[in-house]
């Protein structure tokens, strides 16, 4: 038997041979019966055939039979009583009647348990169908709770997170704020010594540093919540990425001099133009050079770019302390140390990389470094190749075309 299928399919799927065989069997009755002594009376196994017929769940044929079967009966009876032997109570004839009756009885009997028998199957389907909705409503439920506890648990990282960046920026605000005020109260007491200009003009310069770095880190942090908040817009616009390049190179100049490194910018054998947003490759390349000179020394800091058919690659090479191997994989994570590099040249490197990640992520691009402790970090920006509007090459060989 296939477990697979209800036992009411697997039932139905006999019945007809029952009809068959109530038919046969009703046949070869009707046959013995006429052909036998009046004396045998065969109409008392009559209600074999309708037991079939019901099992056969056919009301039409069980009730067909029992007309046939009880006019047989009365027909054989008429057929085989003697001349003048025929009486009410004569006891072949009560024999024919009690048999008529029984197979009334059995019909009747067999017709209410074969509408006790539809009336089950219709309450069975019911709950079927009642088990299935329920089975669909449960798995429905399962989805949503899966669906709420995923929304939670992304509610409950975007509050850790949120929590982690406040403690880290409010750690590292602390300090520039300190030296600030320190500084300002140095000011205020020399300001009466003219003897103590040069001083004055060293603290001036000392407050104006740590105002705009902390002018820089509240700068991060709103452009981390603009980010994630999802509402950066990209605007973008045609331009020569050479000129492009020594522009950034020239306005970062005077950063790398002040601690006597070399900015170089190698431009591009072939020039070319693309369309991106000006604005934020030009922030990722600020980020990217100003980290490359607060973590180097002695050498200097190089600012590159290559074409290639899958990707235009931009790359920062310095000459500084490195990242130690273990380190890679945490340098674009926000919540990674945010301290000064004056206050420890090892640990942190802010928020400027998490910032150049998720600008990357937006202009369609990736970003990846390569760097090895003590001998300096090279930055890979690869924008996509789609964003090249015109090359030299490309001039070239629209003109061999004419």
């Amino acid at each position: 038997m296939d477990a697979s299928q209800p036992p009411q399919k697997l039932l139905r799927r006999g019945l007809p041979n029952a009809a068959v065989f109530a038919v046969c069997l009703a046949v070869i009755q009707v046959v013995i019966d006429w052909l036998t002594w009046i004396e045998l009376n065969e109409a008392i196994v009559y209600t074999l055939p309708l037991v079939l017929a019901g099992m056969a769940r056919s009301r039409r044929l069980l009730w067909g039979m029992t007309v046939f079967l009880i006019w047989t009966t009365f027909a054989v009876y008429s057929a085989q009583i003697g001349p003048g032997n025929f009486s009410i109570r004569e006891p072949f004839f009560i024999n024919r009647v009690l048999a008529a009756v029984t197979m009334l009885v059995t019909a009747g009997l067999l017709h209410a348990w074969m509408s006790a028998v539809d009336t089950l199957n219709v309450r069975n389907a019911q709950l079927d169908a009642a088990n299935q909705e329920l089975v669909h409503r449960r798995e429905e439920i399962v989805a949503q709770n899966e669906e709420l506890k995923r929304r939670r648990e992304e509610a409950e990282e975007a509050s850790s997170r949120k929590t982690r960046l406040l403690t880290s920026v409010s750690h590292d605000m602390r300090s520039p704020l300190q030296v600030m005020n320190l500084t300002a109260e140095l000011i205020r007491r020399t300001a009466s010594d003219y003897s103590a200009t040069a001083e004055i003009a060293e603290l001036a310069q000392l407050l104006q540093t740590n105002a705009l770095g902390l002018a820089d880190l509240v700068s991060d942090v709103l452009d981390i919540a603009s980010i994630e908040s999802g509402q950066v817009e990209l605007h973008k616009s045609e331009f020569a990425l050479n000129e492009f390049l020594d522009e950034q190179c020239r306005r970062l100049a005077p950063l790398a001099q002040a601690k006597h490194l070399r900015l170089v910018c190698e431009p591009m054998a072939e020039p070319i133009s693309i369309k991106i947003d000006r604005v934020k490759l030009a922030r990722i390349v600020t980020n990217l050079v100003s980290n490359a000179i607060k973590f180097t020394e002695s050498g200097g800091v190089t600012l590159t770019a290559t074409i290639t058919d899958e990707a235009i690659t931009i790359r920062v090479r310095d000459t500084g302390i490195g990242i130690a191997a273990e380190n890679l994989g945490r340098v674009f994570d926000e919540f990674s140390q945010l301290r000064r590099p004056e206050a420890d040249r090892v640990k942190g490197w802010g928020l400027g990389l998490a910032i150049c990640r998720r600008l990357i992520d937006l202009l369609g691009g990736a970003i990846a470094v390569e760097s090895e402790l003590g001998c300096g970090t090279t930055f890979s920006v690869h924008l996509p190749s789609a964003c090249v509007v015109k090359s030299q090459n490309a001039r070239r060989r629209v003109g061999v075309g004419e």
